[in-house]
């Protein structure tokens, strides 16, 4: 982290001369379970990018030391940097990583709805009028307090998905041939479903939501997400998720502040059985408060 540090304090890396953008070194700062990280993460891997990536800690505070602060006023992850350019919140870096990379592009409805907006000049003002509209929606549903927000009401969110990808195997009845969210591309949009729905399942609520038959298509979709090797490199098995999580973050404590006398392993064991105990408890309270919610039928 000193290293980076001194890094920083010259200033972002200038563009090689003579050299692309293409071939400018990519360097990303994120946290490694930071929901909007692990898009932006999961559509590098996708464009098959080469990136220099440094892990910032959350529960270490490492996003508000001064050299991060420096990168982003906001101390906020995910951070790009790309030549003289420090690009700033998910939305903004998988934008600039679709404009600046053609080859490999993901695609989403925003550019297709720019594009079409510039050959037909006569519909230019509805087409940007809508991708306004669509922009509001993406970065509504990309606000984790916007998700939590809408907790309550996810049952009907996944059911419009589960219609959406029904009628998408409907358009593609062949066999072998089975359409992600939007087609036969995987996009954009199935960036942010696939990543929200490893999230779901970390948090136990695969079985509630689409486990079991409940959501068919849901379920077979997830499965084919977790078969993507583009998937796997970036986010891993789910059960991985905790371990991951809670041992570099020990490690760098124990490197730290750990006294030379307890041992960095002990202290390393200690931290992660409490980080487990800590999980297994939010686990538990959640699954009770979702019970607790449901609506009990009368039979009377």
């Amino acid at each position: 982290m000193a290293q980076m540090q001194d890094e920083q304090r010259g200033g972002a890396p200038l563009m090689a001369e003579g050299k692309s953008q293409a071939e400018v070194k990519l360097i990303l700062y994120h946290w490694t379970h930071s929901f909007s990280s692990q898009k932006v993460r999961l559509v590098i891997a996708e464009k098959a990018l080469k990136c220099e990536e440094h892990d910032v800690s959350l529960p270490l505070s490492e996003h508000n030391e001064p050299w991060f602060m420096r990168l982003n006023s906001t101390g906020e992850v995910p951070v790009l940097i790309h030549g003289e350019n420090i690009i700033c919140e998910a939305t903004q870096i998988i934008d600039y990583l679709e404009q600046t990379f053609l080859d490999g592009q993901i695609g989403n409805t925003e550019s297709e709805l720019r594009k079409l907006a510039e050959e037909n000049p006569d519909l230019q003002e509805a087409y940007i009028a809508k991708q306004k509209r669509l922009k509001s929606k993406l970065l509504d549903h990309d606000n984790v307090k916007y998700l939590k927000k809408i907790l309550d009401e996810l049952e009907k969110v996944l059911d419009q998905v589960e219609t959406e990808l029904q009628r998408r195997n409907e358009e593609t009845p062949e066999e072998g041939r089975q359409p992600w969210l939007c087609g036969e591309a995987f996009t954009l949009a199935d960036v942010s479903l696939a990543v929200t729905l490893h999230r779901l399942k970390f948090l136990g609520f695969a079985r509630r939501n689409w486990g079991n038959g409940k959501r068919p298509n849901l379920e077979t979709y997830y499965e084919r997400v977790l078969k993507r090797k583009t998937f796997n490199k970036v986010l891993g098995h789910v059960n991985n998720i905790l371990i991951s999580a809670v041992l570099p973050t020990a490690l760098r404590v124990a490197r730290k502040r750990a006294p030379k006398v307890l041992g960095t392993t002990l202290v390393v064991g200690v931290l992660a059985g409490m980080g487990y105990f800590v999980f297994t408890l939010f686990r538990k309270r959640l699954g009770s408060m979702i019970l607790a919610l449901r609506p009990r039928r009368n039979y009377f």
